[in-house]
């Protein structure tokens, strides 16, 4: 896929999802998220220097890497969706973030779970199923989704203060989940968390005829229903994909296109065509990642120098442009 999405395109869906479910359910919810203890998000702004993330979303090609993802668990942070948790958890693999967007997503994915999620950062939009946020063991952050309709404007006002991320709606939580640890917009190109490279897995955008709806689980009727379009992958083959799925996909394109993202797309199947520089075997790419702590420490302590070394300059720049001024009003 290489198509870019339109600001119309943009705004219709802005507007059909609140319209949806703004005032009975994103509102409400809100309110009753803002009670919550929660954590700054700046807290996790250059979290990731010296370090990689992988971003498990749950297309089919998540359950066809899940070797591979436990091979090299100990060297990416991961994060995933909601509904992906418990399917990583079950096999071995327990998620560093977790992202829930959707007001009525389920609270069934993760029930028997949550138990398990203590020490697991929890990444929530204000309108999340309170389910989830009020039942999860771990650390809590609140982020805003920036809109063409502004609603952020609505969820500002109840979440007021400083703590709450403000990031370029992404049109579903995958992309969310690109989009919050990234956080380029119209006014910034910047990799906000610092993660040396975004690994996608799962961003299929789609489902093969003969093969599953989402990784590990293949729901019936939706496989039928939610079956809108039939296309070819970028590798040709056939493949069902919904308008939603359609609209995240040129989303996903836009985004990492437009501003050159640190974005590698492991999923070697589906609609996400970002070039070839951009797509790799996942095996490929951990495998190539050095597995030493002292390195990410030894990246994270030289930062720390140059993040010194940079607000001196600046504050010796300041000092001389003080100078130069008295200088040029002696008379």
């Amino acid at each position: 896929m290489g198509n870019v999405l339109t600001w119309k395109e943009v705004e219709a869906q802005s507007n059909q999802v609140f319209g949806q479910f703004g005032e009975s359910h994103w509102l409400p919810y809100a309110k009753q998220n803002v009670k919550l203890p929660r954590r700054s998000t700046d807290e996790l702004q250059n979290v990731g220097v010296g370090k990689f993330l992988l971003l498990a979303a749950l297309g089919e090609s998540l359950e066809k890497n899940i070797e591979t993802i436990k091979k090299y668990r100990d060297r990416v942070d991961i994060v995933t969706c909601e509904k992906g948790f418990a399917h990583l958890y079950d096999r071995g693999i327990v998620a560093d973030y977790v992202m829930v967007c959707d007001c009525n997503v389920l609270y069934d994915h993760i029930k028997d779970h949550i138990k398990y999620t203590k020490g697991v950062k929890l990444l929530a939009t204000p309108y999340a199923n309170p389910d989830y946020t009020k039942n999860w063991q771990g650390d809590r952050y609140f982020f805003i989704n920036q809109d063409a309709i502004q609603t952020e404007k609505k969820f500002l006002e109840i979440f007021k203060g400083s703590g709450v991320r403000v990031i370029p709606a992404g049109s579903n939580v995958s992309n969310a989940m690109m989009v919050f640890f990234t956080g380029s917009n119209e006014y910034q190109n910047v990799n906000w968390s610092g993660y040396e490279q975004y690994i996608m897995v799962g961003y299929d955008y789609s489902w093969k005829p003969e093969g599953s709806y989402y990784a590990f689980t293949d729901p019936k009727p939706k496989r039928y229903y939610m079956h809108h379009r039939t296309v070819l992958d970028y590798k040709g083959d056939m493949c069902f994909t919904s308008e939603n799925l359609w609209f995240s996909a040129k989303w996903a394109y836009t985004y990492i296109t437009t501003f050159n993202l640190p974005v590698i797309n492991c999923s070697e199947r589906g609609l996400l065509a970002i070039g070839n520089n951009k797509q790799k075997p996942l095996d490929v790419v951990l495998s190539n990642i050095n597995p030493s702590k002292e390195s990410i420490d030894q990246c994270k302590d030289q930062f720390e120098a140059l993040r010194i070394a940079t607000l001196s300059q600046h504050q010796a720049n300041k000092l001389f442009e003080k100078a130069r001024g008295v200088r040029y009003g002696y008379r």
